[in-house]
Formats: structure tokens, sequence, C-alpha cells
């Protein structure tokens, strides 16, 4: 955790000194989601969500981003994500993209929950295909160590003013014992889950919408409502 947090202050650094000697642009967005899933798992108890992010980008580059939500669980009512990283091309349509992000739960980390953990990802980017994997040592909540995820999406463009968005993921907690803990469930289910989703998404009216389903192969005994499958309608707009 130490060396996840060293680093990424010494990337937060860089960038703010890269930001000084380079031209920025800013990008942001604001969207209200019918519920906020977290890898393929409730993070509102089924309900909506607000959401909102700002990220500033160099011409090399360098990045630094926010992005924020409420939530409903343990004591607190929101969580804010803080990242770092750059994004560069490594050839003719690969990109890759390598950072750090730091997920904070004002008011809702503490001794008994300690939500609070930091994350290191890469993105291998080709043409409209994302190949994800992040990694952390002190993975969220209590009883819970390391921990990695891959994932992989694909966004389809069906016409000029539709696309699909395909997503799956695998999380793979260290033992079915910290997946327990993860879950606060008594019951097996393993040491990893997938999750899955797709998205239709479309632009009317200046405004961004979508409707999706998605699910988590979590069984319902492990998890019976904030991880099966669901509808999700979603309406935002960027800036």
């Amino acid at each position: 955790m130490r060396i996840f947090v060293s680093a990424l202050s010494s990337v937060v650094l860089l960038l703010s000194q890269l930001v000084a000697a380079e031209t920025a642009n800013s990008t942001g967005s604001v969207l209200l989601i019918s519920d906020y899933l977290y890898r393929g798992i409730s993070q509102t108890d089924e309900g909506p969500a607000l959401q909102g992010s700002l990220t500033l980008t160099t011409e090399s580059g360098w990045y630094a981003s926010a992005w924020g939500s409420n939530i409903k669980f343990g004591q607190g009512s929101m969580e804010l994500d803080l990242s770092a990283g750059r994004s560069f091309a490594v050839a003719p349509d690969w990109t890759v993209d390598l950072g750090l992000m730091q997920y904070l739960y004002p008011k809702g980390d503490n001794s008994t929950d300690q939500f609070n953990f930091v994350e290191g990802y890469g993105k291998l980017l080709y043409k409209d295909w994302t190949f994800g994997l992040a990694l952390t040592d002190d993975y969220f909540g209590t009883g819970v160590g390391k921990f990695w995820y891959l994932s992989a999406d694909w966004n389809q463009q069906l016409t000029e003013q539709l696309q699909l968005q395909w997503h799956l993921g695998y999380n793979k907690f260290a033992n079915a014992l910290e997946f327990n803990s993860f879950l606060a469930s008594a019951s097996e289910d393993g040491s990893g889950y997938t999750d899955w989703g797709v998205k239709l998404n479309s632009t009317q009216l200046g405004l961004n919408w979508s409707v999706g389903y998605a699910g988590t192969s979590v069984s319902s005994s492990a998890c019976s409502e904030l991880c099966d499958n669901r509808l999700l309608i979603s309406v935002g707009k960027s800036f």
C-alpha cells in the first residue's frame, strides 16, 4: 500500500509540473443512472446514482481525473476516485494507458470497514477493443488483501447514432476466505467471480442515453440481491 501511495503522489507531482509546461485540455461529464454497479455489484442498494467526472489531459498524454458518485453502504454516502497516469501510442491503432487510482470513501473508511484503497492499472487499446488489468495488495474492505481484475471491452458501432458496448471482467481474490469477507457472506463461492454487461448507447437532443443489462456469476446463496442480473438506464451530459 505504501508503495502505491508513494507512486501515486509522484505521478500527481510530475503531472502538475507537466501541466505547467504544456497546454492542457479539460473534459467532464454528469450522469444519472438507475443503479451504480462496480464490477457487477450494486453500490447503491439497487437505487439510482448521480455521478460526475472531471479530467485534465496534457498534450503528451499525461492526465489526472476525479470521479464521484453517491453510494449506500457502510457509514458513508459518497465515493470519490482520484486517478493519474499516461496514455500513449505504441504502434498504429495500438495505445497503452498506465496509471494509479485512489478510491476514497469519506466518512465511510474506519478501523472496522477499511474501504479506502489504491489500485494500479494498465490498459491496452486496439481500435474498438480495450483490454485491462488492475492490481492492488489491499482491496476494498476489512479482511481482503491481494486482488486483480482482468477485463475486455468492445465498442461495436451499429450506426452513426447507435453503439453497443460489450463488457466482460474477472475478479480474482487471494483465496475463498477473502472473497467471502468481501461479500460479507458465510456461503462459499470460490475465490473469484465474473461480471459482464451489454449496453446500447446513443446521443440525442445533446444528451447521452443508454440502456443495458448486466450481471455476475456470484451465486444467489452468497449474494442474493446486489449481485444478480439487472436492467440499467442512464442519461448524461458530456462537456
